[in-house]
C-alpha cells in the first residue's frame, strides 16, 4: 500500500488524544498542521486514510464537528469527558497526567496483552479492565459513566473493524505500536478489503461489552 509520506508534527502544530485523527495529519491526509478542519476534509480523510464505508465516515464526521463546532483544531478534541475521557488505551488521564501525548508505557502495558503476538478483541477486554483499575486507584477525579463506556466500546470497536480490518479483527503487535507510538500507518499494514461498515462497527460494541464483562468474570 502506497502512503503519503509520513512527517511528525512540527513545533506550531497541533495534535490530539485520538490517534487515528493524528495518524491521519501525519500522513497529510489531513492539514499537518492539525488546524482549521472542516466536514469535507475529515470525511474525505477517513474515507482515503482507512477505507471508511460512506455511512462511517459520515458518522465520525457528524459527531465529531456536533461536539467541536464547525471549523475546529485536532487540540480541541482533548476536551475532557466531550470524546476524551479517562482510562484511555494511549493517554493518561487529564487529572494525574497528559492527555494528549502518547504515554509509551501504556501502549507497552497494551502490547503486554497481545496473544500469538496480536492485539484482538480478548486483549482489549482484559485491557480496559485493568485502565479501569488502574484509574479508579490513582485518579481521585476519575469519572467513566455509560457515555464514556459507549465511546471507549465504539473506540475499541472502530480499531478491530478498521485497523484488524483486512486481519479477521485482529492486529500484528508490531503494526499496533507503530500506529499508537509513532502515530504512523505501517507501511505493511492492510486497509479492510472493502469499505469499514457503520453496522459492523455498531453491532460489534455488544460484542466487545461481552468479552470485557467474560474476562472481568475469569
Amino acid at each position: 500500500m502506497s502512503l503519503p509520506e509520513y512527517m511528525p508534527p512540527e513545533e506550531n502544530d497541533v495534535r490530539s488524544p485520538c490517534p487515528f485523527i493524528n495518524s491521519l495529519a501525519n500522513h497529510g491526509f489531513l492539514p499537518r498542521s492539525g488546524k482549521d478542519y472542516t466536514m469535507s476534509k475529515l470525511f474525505n480523510a477517513l474515507r482515503k486514510g482507512f477505507n471508511a464505508g460512506t455511512a462511517l465516515a459520515t458518522w465520525l464526521t457528524f459527531w465529531s464537528f456536533l461536539l467541536h463546532g464547525k471549523l475546529f483544531r485536532t487540540i480541541d478534541l482533548q476536551n475532557h469527558n466531550v470524546l476524551e475521557h479517562d482510562a484511555s488505551l494511549s493517554r493518561q488521564d487529564v487529572a494525574i497526567g497528559d492527555n494528549v501525548k502518547v504515554d509509551k508505557d501504556l501502549v507497552d502495558l497494551m502490547l503486554s496483552q497481545k496473544i500469538d503476538e496480536k492485539i484482538n478483541i480478548e486483549s482489549l477486554a482484559k485491557l480496559y479492565n485493568i485502565r479501569q483499575a488502574d484509574s479508579k486507584e490513582r485518579n481521585k477525579d476519575f469519572k467513566f459513566g455509560w457515555k464514556h463506556k459507549i465511546l471507549v466500546l465504539g473506540e475499541y470497536s472502530l480499531f478491530l473493524n478498521v485497523i484488524g480490518g483486512a486481519t479477521n479483527k485482529e492486529v500484528d503487535a508490531k503494526i499496533v505500536e507503530t500506529f499508537f507510538k509513532e502515530e504512523r500507518i505501517p507501511d505493511d499494514w492492510k486497509k479492510p478489503e472493502t469499505p469499514a461498515e457503520l453496522i459492523k462497527v455498531l453491532r460489534y460494541q455488544t460484542v466487545v461489552e461481552k468479552k470485557i464483562e467474560e474476562v472481568k468474570q475469569k
